[in-house]
């Protein structure tokens, strides 16, 4: 990020506009929409990564005095200077607008290629009364109007909307969604009567009139009695029509339950038989729950979610060797992580550019996801894919 455009808005109306985001003041922010062109500059994208970086730099201080802390930095940037420059190794989280973010939370969340449409699960227990009965549903988000630099700004995107009953269930948890690259196809990790264990992978197709088909049951050569969720792209090369997924199923008939990957290929329009990707390194990391995978920059990253339910929820990077064809360390946490803070369950755009994930990093400690669909209210966050594979590259002394 350079030093902050010419000419600068108004210092009063640019402060108040910032002492509304800092304090989470939604209606006070919608206030200044008036000003927009005059502190565009000032509140977008920009705006999110200094905010992130003072508060990250100064987690026991008030908003009050973070304010001050940016406001310090501010009108010294009068000499050019940016405030990321001293801290051009940090790894910051940028937050969405709101909205798509919002009092009643997003989580999960999944992008489609063109970078404006996302999809969520809300929980039913954050209070969002559209969420029908127990657990969670499925909502989206529209960006409607382009006014810069991706993400944009609040007024950007439509208030998240439910997704219709053909996709939802009632009183069922409704988690995970990915959208595939063609934004057709819709899988999603449900509770719901019907299926063949505790949690089981669904899928609905967007029509051509762009309704949703009922949800499908991806059958018994993915799902069985046990857990089986988070279906995602491999992403590994000349894997394109691989998908992989987690399940809690033994590895031997009488055994134990245990957090693995599976992989299954699309052949003839159906999902094959799944069988157990085996990985050491994978192997070694506990309590998984996701696996997420990215090309960039010269390096395959794998962002692996562990989740101990109600207690953890959290990233780690490794990376893939395509020569050996083995994932390998150094197992790096990301430094977002933070105790007692739900935040973990990325997603990459299918271009590789941008990481999209919801957390609790503005909001501290709550209630970790469960297993019954109770959850906090997360917000969305995003990273450039590049800064992230240059931060794990860097930690891990990779060329």
């Amino acid at each position: 990020m350079g030093s902050f455009a010419e000419p600068r808005p108004n210092p009063p109306t640019a402060v108040a506009f910032l002492a509304a985001v800092l304090k989470g003041n939604a209606q006070t922010q919608e206030g200044f929409s008036n000003d927009r062109e005059r502190v565009q500059d000032f509140v977008g994208r920009r705006l999110n990564e200094d905010f992130a970086l003072v508060q990250r730099l100064s987690h026991s201080c008030t908003p009050d005095q973070i304010l001050s802390a940016y406001i310090d930095v501010w009108q010294k940037s009068g000499r050019k200077r940016s405030i990321m420059s001293a801290s051009h190794k940090e790894l910051i989280p940028l937050k969405l607008p709101f909205p798509p973010n919002d009092e009643f939370g997003n989580f999960e969340p999944t992008i489609t290629s063109d970078g404006n449409t996302i999809y969520f699960a809300r929980f039913a227990n954050t209070g969002d009364k559209r969420v029908r009965g127990k657990g969670s549903d499925i909502f989206v988000t529209h960006r409607v109007r382009q006014s810069g630099e991706w993400p944009g700004m609040a007024g950007d995107w439509t208030p998240p909307e439910r997704l219709p009953d053909t996709v939802n269930a009632v009183d069922a948890v409704d988690l995970e969604p990915r959208i595939t690259a063609d934004g057709k196809t819709l899988y999603f990790m449900s509770t719901r009567p019907g299926g063949l264990g505790g949690y089981d992978i669904w899928m609905a197709h967007k029509q051509p009139n762009g309704e949703w088909s009922p949800a499908q049951n991806l059958g018994p050569n993915i799902n069985t009695a046990d857990h089986d969720h988070c279906f995602m792209p491999l992403g590994l090369p000349g894997q394109d029509d691989t998908a992989q997924f987690i399940s809690t199923r033994p590895r031997e008939a009488g055994g134990q339950p245990s957090d693995d990957i599976y992989v299954t290929k699309m052949e003839n329009g159906a999902w094959q038989a799944s069988r157990r990707y085996e990985s050491k390194l994978l192997d070694s990391i506990r309590f998984k729950c996701r696996l997420n995978t990215v090309e960039r920059d010269g390096l395959i990253l794998g962002v692996v979610t562990v989740h101990d339910m109600a207690t953890f929820h959290r990233m780690v990077f490794v990376h893939y060797d395509p020569t050996t064809k083995e994932w390998k360390g150094p197992i790096i946490d990301a430094p977002f992580n933070q105790p007692g803070v739900d935040g973990a369950c990325p997603m990459f755009t299918a271009d590789g550019d941008k990481m999209i994930w919801s957390a609790r990093y503005d909001r501290g400690p709550g209630l970790i996801a469960d297993a019954e669909g109770n959850g906090s209210v997360c917000d969305l966050f995003w990273l450039k894919t590049s800064d992230v594979i240059a931060y794990y590259k860097a930690k891990a002394g990779l060329s």
